[in-house]
């Protein structure tokens, strides 16, 4: 090969060489130019507004969601009069907010606003009680039965019941009062995932075992923060059905047999009421049940009373007296789930 071809090859291969260098850094430049674009969001619609109580001495932290780096994230205040709060970027999830000792008596508020480049920005306020505000407690999720709050889940596969609990205070606590733990044998029938918390967090209770026992188990929840007034929660698990019933006379001193009618004069009222004993292997259900089938009218409908007691007690009268001319008719069922176990006939005589 002539000395000339070889310096036509050497320059060939150069250019080739710069060829796949000037071509890879052509790519490297077109990723680098490549913009991001950045979303911001608060991960909680309960860190927009903070409350502090008036002694707060540790961080509080607001959680936000961002694909943004921290370095590349801003907190500022819109709002803080006297530079008493202060807030800082812990990390790309994470803001630290910090407040001293209030000693005024009135509230005092600060806004921040978190941004990114190319997102939009959320902001955030924190609102620290004054020496004159009074704590509060707010319950969501819970059932007011009887101006009380109580939940009450089957004797068995309920599902877990959760709640929010809601407060100005620094923190809640809660104490649990299980009526049925008595004895070192004991092992409780629910779990619950936390005594304790800030405001907004949710308490969920599982309930782990089947009531296989004759009895409604119950525990009561008492919730604390601060100065607020206690509140207290009332959490039952039903009795298994019933399979058999046997009914007895008001004094217990007799059975009375299924089918067995009773009757009322046509002036008899409520005062005029009959009662019977009840012996269940389990829970039992009081149906008022046009004659002769199963299909039940609330009680706002009938012209019976029939209320059953949690000992064992079934009393059954009329509302008022019987001036429709006619003799009128109801059964009362009992029954064990969906099953009936026994029935009584009721005529309230004509007038």
């Amino acid at each position: 090969m002539k000395i000339t071809d070889l310096k036509f090859l050497a320059v060939a291969l150069l250019a080739m060489t710069s060829s796949f260098v000037l071509s890879s850094c052509s790519d490297d430049d077109d990723k680098k130019g490549e913009e991001v674009t950045y979303t911001l969001a608060l991960a909680s619609e309960d860190d927009a507004l903070l409350e502090l109580p008036t002694d707060q001495l540790i961080d509080t932290v607001v959680h936000i969601t961002t694909n943004a780096p921290a370095e590349l994230i801003n907190v500022e205040a819109v709002e803080n009069n006297g530079s008493w709060c202060t807030a800082k970027v812990k990390n790309n999830t994470t803001i630290s907010v910090k407040a001293g000792i209030h000693t005024g008596s009135n509230d005092r508020t600060a806004t921040f606003k978190i941004s990114v480049t190319g997102a939009e920005p959320v902001e955030f306020t924190v609102t620290q009680l004054g020496t004159e505000t009074q704590n509060s407690i707010t319950l969501s999720g819970v059932p007011m039965v009887n101006n009380m709050y109580s939940y009450t889940t089957p004797y068995k596969d309920g599902a877990p019941f959760s709640f929010i609990i809601k407060t100005n205070a620094a923190r809640w606590s809660m104490d649990i009062e299980d009526w049925g733990n008595w004895d070192d044998t004991y092992t409780p029938w629910y779990s619950i995932n936390k005594t304790s918390g800030r405001s907004g967090e949710v308490v969920e209770i599982k309930f782990i075992q089947t009531n296989e026992t004759t009895m409604m188990r119950n525990i009561t929840l008492t919730i604390t923060a601060g100065t607020a007034e206690p509140v207290s929660i009332s959490i039952m698990q039903n009795v298994k059905p019933a399979t058999e019933v046997t009914v007895y006379n008001e004094d217990w001193s007799a059975t009375i047999t299924n089918n067995t009618l009773l009757s009322f004069n046509a002036n008899d009222l409520s005062t005029n009421k009959i009662e019977y004993g009840i012996d269940a292997n389990g829970s039992i259900d009081v149906a008022i049940c046009t004659t002769g089938t199963s299909n039940s009218i609330t009680e706002e409908e009938s012209w019976l009373n029939a209320n059953y007691g949690i000992y064992g007690s079934l009393a059954i009268s009329p509302k008022s007296a019987n001036t429709t001319g006619a003799d009128r008719k109801l059964d009362i069922v009992l029954k064990g789930g969906d099953v009936e176990l026994f029935r009584i006939p009721v005529v309230q005589k004509a007038n």
